[in-house]
């Protein structure tokens, strides 16, 4: 059974580069929105917290899918 999402490992995935991939020139870009992303969850009230999981995003996908973009 395939579980991607439109292409991407999953839909948390798909949904971190549908939001932010545009701006993305290279992999050290993935790695700011994910800093980025941290800092904004981190200030949210700790049981809207307890609903996200950024860790389930495959970080090293969009990292590879971004050093792509930087090759075109």
């Amino acid at each position: 059974m395939d579980n991607k999402y439109n292409g991407w490992t999953n839909r948390e995935t798909w949904l971190v580069n549908l939001w932010f991939g545009d701006s993305w020139e290279c992999a050290s870009d993935v790695v700011s929105t994910r800093e980025f992303m941290q800092e904004q969850i981190d200030q949210l009230t700790s049981w809207i917290r307890d609903f996200i999981d950024i860790d389930c995003i495959n970080w090293t996908e969009l990292e590879e899918h971004a050093n792509e973009l930087e090759v075109m």
